[in-house]
């Protein structure tokens, strides 16, 4: 018995270390980066030079998506750290945004999932198929998104049930209490887990395995066609491809946990909160890595972006008809010789 304390107690204080250096530290040096650039993300693909592109409307509502993410991890960081300085009042916070917070990053990576799962389909149409599917593509794009974040929205709602809130009694506070937050009935039943199962399978599983597909698939044909594509094609066809690699490695194991170990969060052993702390840091790094890429590869997206930022050096008044004479008159002054059709003989 007391060998299982001890252990208990040393898998905690591994736990809480690996909780503080991804929660407190690596979290909010990624997901505040994260966020800015996910928010250039959108302001890029929404302007004139992005939107002659097909793949645009998918990777901005991806961009969406990933800054919703970013948002949801950032306020578990500033939970741990406020825990840091209050704890009674950090563990209150935490207790009102616990099931609200699981529904959005539920939505988010979901949506981000099938998402990149689109933006694969397309990417490979478009290296495969003829003009007028491309076209196709092209005119259902936006309708496209909006049923996969409805889809995501509806899909997650049973997740908002799966916890809920012990009252405490009079003379017990949150400091004293072993846990504040347990399985509901609906969370511990049979229909929830097979419902966790169908989720983790079309959150992470299915969109991982057809994406090793095509991923594989794309390239293929990306390397057939080198010689007739178009470099701003080729470049960017290339940062989508290492943009689905980085997902695969980064959703494929954490799915994989939820559904083969049925490993939760809150209601786990501190070994299993451990590992999930670790796969969670993962998909949030998946959500702060594409403006990297596409800056780094996309010549046309880092093009659009040092448009976007750099300053106008001359301003564009609207011309009238003194400004075109008073024009004429400098002209007159500073070239007297070409006024005179002769001086040109």
């Amino acid at each position: 018995m007391g060998f299982l304390t001890n252990n208990s107690n040393e898998d905690k204080v591994i736990f809480e270390s690996i909780q503080m250096i991804c929660g407190i530290y690596l979290i909010p040096i990624i997901c505040i980066p994260g966020l800015i650039s996910n928010i250039l993300c959108i302001i890029v693909f929404v302007t004139n030079s992005m939107q002659r592109f097909l793949t645009t409307q998918f990777l901005l509502y991806l961009a969406v998506s990933d800054t919703i993410k970013l948002s949801n991890d950032l306020l578990y960081s500033i939970v741990l750290i406020i825990q840091i300085f209050n704890q009674q009042f950090g563990k209150k916070l935490f207790l009102i945004l616990y099931r609200y917070c699981h529904y959005i990053n539920t939505v988010s990576t979901l949506s981000t999932a099938w998402l990149t799962l689109i933006v694969a389909i397309e990417r490979y149409i478009l290296c495969s198929t003829n003009s007028h599917t491309r076209l196709t593509i092209q005119k259902n794009s936006r309708t496209i998104c909006n049923l996969i974040i409805i889809l995501s929205l509806v899909i997650s709602l049973p997740v908002s049930f799966r916890y809920e809130i012990i009252p405490l009694s009079a003379n017990e506070t949150l400091n004293n209490s072993s846990s504040s937050i347990r399985l509901s009935k609906f969370g511990s039943s049979r229909f929830f887990r097979l419902y966790s199962i169908i989720v983790d399978l079309i959150r992470a599983i299915f969109p991982s395995l057809l994406l090793l597909y095509l991923n594989t698939r794309i390239v293929y044909l990306l390397c057939r066609m080198k010689s007739s594509a178009g470099t701003a094609f080729y470049r960017l066809t290339m940062s989508l491809i290492i943009i689905i690699g980085c997902f695969i490695c980064c959703y494929f194991p954490d799915a994989l946990l939820s559904l083969i170990l049925n490993m939760g969060y809150i209601d786990e052993t501190y070994n299993k909160r451990a590992i999930r702390e670790l796969t969670d840091f993962f998909v949030t790094l998946n959500s702060a890595t594409n403006f990297a890429i596409y800056f780094s590869i996309s010549y046309t997206f880092r093009r659009a972006m040092l448009r976007l930022l750099e300053r106008p050096t001359k301003l564009s008044y609207p011309t009238t008809y003194e400004d075109l004479i008073q024009r004429q008159r400098l002209q007159h002054q500073h070239y007297p010789l070409c006024n005179n059709p002769r001086n040109f003989v």
